[in-house]
């Protein structure tokens, strides 16, 4: 008789711990990196023996031990080293690692050749200079629009595919 009293008490007692709510307290520890180098309004130019191979302007940016981010950024990198045209690259936010570049926020893509990409996310590669995303775009190059998701960009070899596009061509009268 005992024995079944002490048992009904310890499942009365177990099912109230269940039910009732515990605080744990819990200790975080602030993991948060700091940059190395910060600099506010910061022009960069990366210059070889021969002539500049890019210009990087931003508003603010913040260089750690493995990426750059820069806010309100735009860099200007040489096409090809034989010439003087460019290729241009702007967002209001930029992560840089190595030659990765991912952009987001009203990005803007202008290429030698003339075309203008626009869209809110683009991944970019400094180096193949081949750009890709997966979200919304529109590209203009003189009179022709192209819109489209899921952009591919090979802007060394002109190679552009997409998926979902609309395309508007302007064509002119030959009289």
């Amino acid at each position: 008789m005992g024995i079944s009293k002490f048992m009904m008490l310890l499942i009365i007692f177990t099912l109230i711990f269940l039910f009732v709510e515990k605080d744990q307290i819990i200790q975080k520890m602030k993991n948060e990196k700091k940059p190395t180098v910060s600099f506010i309004d910061s022009t960069m130019y990366e210059i070889t023996e021969v002539n500049i191979k890019q210009i990087v302007k931003s508003k603010q940016t913040d260089i750690y031990n493995e990426r750059e981010e820069l806010k309100d950024a735009t860099i200007v990198a040489r096409s090809n080293n034989n010439s003087y045209d460019t290729n241009i690259v702007s967002s209001k936010n930029m992560i840089k690692i190595d030659d990765k570049v991912f952009l987001s926020d009203s990005v803007n893509l202008q290429l030698s050749n003339g075309t203008n990409i626009k869209t809110e996310q683009l991944n970019y590669n400094l180096k193949t200079r081949i750009a890709y995303n997966d979200v919304d775009f529109t590209a203009i190059r003189d009179t022709d629009t192209f819109k489209g998701n899921s952009l591919y960009l090979d802007s060394v070899n002109n190679h552009l595919k997409a998926e979902k596009t609309k395309f508007r061509m302007k064509v002119g009268n030959n009289e």
